[in-house]
């Protein structure tokens, strides 16, 4: 009887872990943020990186990409 007590917990353990495992999976990738599309900062090359890296880390996006306009400033641009 003991046993069966045992298994029955561990068991409802480990549901209650993944549930909880997968809200914190879910609410990290959504990040709860929209990145922005546009120059970035001061426009330079290293300020869109960093905004871009900055949202990924958060979740908020899959890519981004950095793309030159004619004025020398970078536009940001995510997917």
């Amino acid at each position: 009887m003991k046993r069966r007590a045992a298994i029955t917990a561990a068991g409802l353990a480990a549901a209650v872990g993944v549930s909880v495992l997968g809200a914190g999976a879910a609410s990290a990738a959504s990040g709860g943020f929209t990145p922005a599309q546009g120059v970035m900062g001061d426009g330079s090359y290293r300020a869109c990186l960093e905004y871009g890296n900055t949202m990924a880390q958060m979740g908020a996006l899959r890519g981004f990409t950095c793309t030159p306009l004619a004025d020398g400033r970078y536009y940001f641009r995510w997917y």
